[in-house]
């Protein structure tokens, strides 16, 4: 009896001491959240516009926003707050602009599951103006279609659309919140 006693403590105190070992060693499934602020700023006139029931100017920027997780883990945006703002050059109130932001993972333009949709775009705002100066809030969840691809890549896409006046300049100002989530 004593040699038993003797025997199975030892091995019921590693038991639980790799039971320990391994439940640290196993890493998290998900770290964060985490929250960074940004912005950027563009000045688009665009070009010619010559799809059916346009008219004016269209043109686009893009800006990348590069996440940096450990490996083994992709980036999940779970909340963007900020704000778009927008200001026309030469304000001619006779002439307007649409404008839009929106955010994008790398993931194929176009939808598998809805036409004419973006898969991609889990933030997407549109405003107009007509020379007076905007700002469009935004305070979007967007855990649901947030998960980047692999490359962890932002795209932040701004646009001005139907322009009849001049250079429009668009800043969004935003808030990430994000988690990075074990692939």
């Amino acid at each position: 009896m004593i040699f038993l006693r003797s025997f199975v403590a030892p091995l019921l105190f590693f038991g639980a001491v790799s039971a320990i070992f391994m439940a640290a060693s196993t890493p998290p499934a998900i770290l964060g959240p985490y929250s960074a602020s940004t912005n950027h700023a563009d000045d688009i006139e665009g070009t010619p516009d010559t799809r059916p029931a346009t008219w004016g100017k269209a043109g686009y920027n893009v800006h990348t926003f590069q996440f940096h997780p450990p490996p083994g883990y992709r980036v999940r945006i779970l909340r963007v707050y900020g704000d778009l703002s927008v200001f026309v050059r030469n304000p001619d109130r006779s002439k307007c602009a649409g404008v839009l932001w929106g955010l994008q993972s790398t993931a194929p333009e176009g939808s598998v599951r809805m036409s004419p949709a973006a898969d991609n775009t889990f933030l997407y705002i549109q405003d107009a103006t007509c020379g007076d100066a905007r700002r469009a809030p935004v305070d979007f969840d967007t855990h649901v279609g947030g998960l980047l691809q692999a490359d962890n890549v932002l795209y932040s896409k701004v646009a001005v659309y139907l322009n009849d006046g001049g250079s429009v300049h668009l800043e969004p100002t935003m808030t990430i919140q994000y988690a990075f989530e074990r692939q």
